[in-house]
């Protein structure tokens, strides 16, 4: 509980906020509100996702926010209220009704707001734990407006929900990579930082965040990073590598390399799976080892500081990461007499040189 003036220390991303309304329109839905004030909350917790700017660095400026489509004085007021406590009264007290997991289980297929709330009435279902174990004991079939298919489907919807690893929109991942690199770059001894992976390839969604980073010796940036405010677990925390998971359920992987082989781990950990396969095959070719520590003969490590080092020992240019999905790009940069092979080449066989 924060004392009254006092503000909240985590910072509040946008996903925050948005994921709160959405959490208050599950319960709200759950309990039979009206549609018009489901639908307003929805439609708040997309107008924050989409915003291109911090809402927490808008509310400290002062700003408006009613301005914003879908977001009137009372959700406004509420968006300060997150940003300035971490939490919403309403979702607390909403919570004290209706189980906040109750929500979670409209993510099944077949199970809407009406049938959830039927089986938290009759079964007294209130986690996913109870829905899994009244399904084996074969319970479900039992209440109205339910049947034996519907058991096992719901059986089948919690093994899915369960196994299927999280993702995040990269819009919403921004918001968070932004802040955390801020973080990571403000320690002492810090050469470079980088976010690789389905990040830097600008997918749509993004799985967890994998941090490379060079530094001078003695540098705390390990510590660093476990001690972010926005940590919720440390997984394991070793010289060379560590790995967190923030409070929005993303994993980061933070790693440190020798600046000898820095180029050479960015290829590697930014690639797709089959990126980095076609480029390997292209080096076994030419009798070469390519792997994150760089490019190698026999023993001898020929390259390995530069990305672009890399591609040129396999005869290519310099490959954006936006392309690196092994869907044509490889062949199109074999065809391409420049230095660099950007989305726009990627059809042509030949460009013009481009300065990097």
């Amino acid at each position: 509980m924060l004392a009254p003036g006092e503000k909240h220390s985590m910072p509040v991303h946008n996903r925050d906020i948005a994921e709160i309304f959405n959490k208050v329109a599950d319960l709200l839905e759950i309990e039979g509100a009206n549609q018009f004030r489901v639908r307003a909350y929805r439609n708040a917790a997309r107008t924050i996702s989409d915003l291109p700017q911090s809402a927490a660095d808008l509310v400290e400026k002062g700003e408006d926010l009613s301005k914003l489509s879908g977001i009137g004085k009372d959700l406004a007021g509420k968006i300060a209220e997150i940003v300035e406590t971490g939490e919403l009264a309403q979702l607390k007290e909403l919570e004290s009704r209706t189980p906040a997991d109750l929500g979670r289980m409209m993510d099944i297929a077949g199970l809407g707001p009406k049938r959830v709330q039927a089986l938290h009435a009759e079964l007294g279902i209130n986690s996913l734990d109870d829905l899994k174990e009244a399904a084996q004991q074969e319970k479900i079939r039992e209440v109205s407006g339910f049947g034996v298919k519907t058991e096992k489907k719901i059986l089948k919807g919690i093994k899915e929900l369960v196994a299927e690893k999280k993702r995040f929109r990269l819009k919403e991942v921004e918001e968070i990579a932004h802040s955390l690199l801020k973080h990571l770059k403000k320690v002492k001894g810090i050469k470079e930082v980088v976010i690789a992976g389905s990040y830097r390839r600008r997918r749509e969604t993004v799985g967890d965040l994998d941090i490379l980073a060079t530094c001078k010796k003695g540098s705390r940036v390990m510590e660093a990073l476990v001690d972010y405010e926005d940590v919720d677990e440390v997984v394991s925390q070793g010289k060379t590598r560590s790995t967190v998971i923030l409070r929005s359920g993303l994993q980061v992987d933070l790693r440190v390399l020798a600046q000898v082989s820095f180029g050479a781990a960015l290829h590697y950990f930014t690639g797709s799976k089959s990126h980095n396969i076609a480029v390997r095959k292209l080096g076994v070719d030419r009798g070469l080892k390519i792997n994150e520590y760089g490019v190698f003969k026999g023993e001898k490590r020929l390259v390995g500081q530069t990305e672009e080092e890399v591609y040129a020992q396999v005869d290519l240019p310099y490959i954006e990461p936006e392309l690196r999905e092994n869907r044509g790009e490889i062949e199109a940069a074999q065809r391409a007499s420049c230095r660099s092979l950007s989305p726009w080449m990627i059809s042509g066989a030949t460009c013009t040189p481009t300065p990097r």
